[in-house]
Parts: C-alpha cells; structure tokens; sequence
C-alpha cells in the first residue's frame, strides 16, 4: 500500500472519518453504502480511508462492528488475525502508562489525608462523634488538638454533621476558605475546575470566612456561600433539604452542561474517564442519576446527546463529540 501523505486536505479526511463511523454504526443504509463505495474508488480516497480506519482500531474503536456484507469488513477480517495481539499490547501499554501517571498525584494527596474515597461514598465517624459522609473521589485530613478541632478538605465534597463543643471549634478548611460549625449539619464541595468552594447550609448555622483576607458571611438553613479568589460571596438559597442529596447516591443534574455531567458520573466510575475535543456547545442537559450504575448513566448521557463513548483497557473511557 502507499504511505499516506501528510498533504492530504482536511475535507478528505473528515469524510474518511465519517465513512467509517458510518460503516460503524451498524445501520447505513443502502443508499449510503452505494454512495461510499462510489467515494472509495478514488485512490487517493482509499488512501486516506486506510490510514484512518488503521488509527480508528488502534483505539479499538472500530473491531468487529463492521457490516460483514462490505468490501472493507472483508479486509478488516484479513487483517484482524496478523494486528490484534499488536493493536492489544500496544492499547494495554499505553493505558498502563496513562493510569500510572495519573496515580501518583493520587498517592501523594493520600499521604496526606486520613480518609478518602474513590468512586464510592463512604459515611465516616470522627473521634469526636462528628459524621462526615465523603463523597466519591474525595478526601480529608483530620487535625484535632486540644482547644481546636481542623478538618481540611484535600479533595471534593463532603457532608459534616458537626457534634458541637463550644470549647473545641470546629473548622473546615478548603482551598483558601474556612467553614466554621456554629452547631450544624452543613456540606463544602471544593471544586477543581473553577478552583472554588461552596458552603451549603442545611440545618443550624455556619460562618464562612476567606483566610487570606478574613472576609465572611455567616449562613442558616438553606443559605450558600461561594469561595473564589480569596473572596466569599454569598450564593443563591436552596432547599435545605436538597443539601448534599447525593449521599443517598441519586443525583440530580438540572441544566448543567454536557461536560460537567460527565465530569459528575466520571466521579463514580472504576477508572478514568477523558474528555477530547469540544463539548462546550452542546445543549444543557437536566437528568437524575443513579451514582451507583455510572457506566449506564454515561450510556443514557450518550444515547440523548451528540457525544460517543469509547472504552479502553484498565476501565478508561474517552468521551467525544460524535462525528
């Protein structure tokens, strides 16, 4: 076969990539399929087809989808046997590699905490008699000294029901903000993308302070605080009872966009999951989501949006805009 050449235009490519999702998808119809083989008789087309049906199974992407009635299943089969045990080892290595990477950030936040979750959630008791319910992909560390009770939120969020002692405060900090108990049950969610923390009250009453500049506001049942480059601003009420509503593992996503509901389900997943290219523009999306079945969650995301998703070895699962 010829080597493929760089220099092929960008229009060409797409329509290789869009034939073979295409093909892939199980349901093209004749007229399409008449329409493809005419396209595939050019050979410079051809070409470039081949180029990118070999990139599309390197991800596994393509495998044995394929209609068995087309010319290019036929050469896929031919292939099959000669490239699996490459296109394999190669996948594998490349997974191993990327869950390795991605772990030692992991070891080293679990250095330092005394309680953390991976994709479940976990209800812990403190010495004190305080409960803390963490939240899948989260993380606390524990500092109790006399006078003075710290708990710092490493990663997440996290739901305290706080056992109050006048003598011994009670403090979460997270990032740059500081919750103090003043006898309640309340919830922080420290947030990576926006590097913000949110303080949701659900009973009694908190006082949110920024430790750099010693601004706060203090909150009741049903009232928020959001920390954001070392200001603390209050944030719409809601329903006292909705507060960390998801510790019962159902969630409630309410117009939230394509990207961050995958990043929620992502959460509860037993291994990683990427997101590649833009997503941004899609609609917003409004779901309730049981926490415990992540992967069909993603598959009911998938199956009312314009994203695909695709799985690798070691669990991972790379979300995309369909083609």
């Amino acid at each position: 076969m010829t080597d493929f050449n760089a220099s092929y235009d960008r229009e060409t490519t797409e329509a290789a990539r869009h034939w073979i999702a295409r093909l892939a998808s199980g349901d093209i119809s004749e007229q399409e399929m008449a329409a493809y083989k005419q396209w595939v008789t050019d050979k410079k087309h051809h070409e470039v087809f081949q180029h990118e049906l070999k990139l599309w199974r390197s991800l596994n992407l393509i495998a044995d989808n394929l209609a068995p009635s087309t010319a290019i299943s036929i050469q896929v089969a031919r292939m099959k046997q000669r490239r699996r045990r490459v296109v394999v080892a190669s996948v594998s290595a490349i997974a191993a590699c990327v869950a390795f990477l991605l772990v030692v950030p992991d070891i080293t936040m679990r250095l330092r905490a005394d309680d953390w979750t991976t994709n479940h959630i976990e209800e812990v008791v403190l010495s004190d008699g305080s409960h803390v319910v963490l939240d899948a992909d989260s993380a606390i560390a524990v500092h109790y000294e006399h006078g003075a009770r710290t708990v710092a939120l490493l990663r997440g969020r996290a739901w305290f029901d706080v056992r109050h002692d006048a003598e011994r405060p009670f403090r979460v900090e997270a990032a740059g903000s500081v919750a103090e108990d003043i006898g309640t049950a309340f919830e922080i969610d420290r947030r990576l993308t926006d590097e913000s923390v949110e303080t949701s009250v659900q009973s009694g009453s908190v006082r949110v302070s920024s430790r750099d500049n010693g601004s706060s506001v203090i909150l009741t049942a049903g009232q928020r605080a959001v920390w954001r480059g070392d200001h603390v601003s209050r944030g719409a009420d809601i329903a006292p009872d909705s507060v960390a509503s998801w510790r019962d593992g159902q969630l409630m996503l309410t117009s939230v966009s394509v990207r961050a509901a995958v990043q929620t389900i992502a959460r509860y997943r037993d291994g990683r999951t990427f997101i590649i290219g833009n997503i941004d523009d899609l609609p917003p999306v409004t779901a309730l989501v049981d926490a415990r079945r992540p992967d069909d969650a993603l598959a009911a995301l998938a199956s009312g949006t314009s994203i695909g998703i695709y799985r690798l070895p070691g669990g991972i699962v790379i979300v995309r805009r369909k083609n």
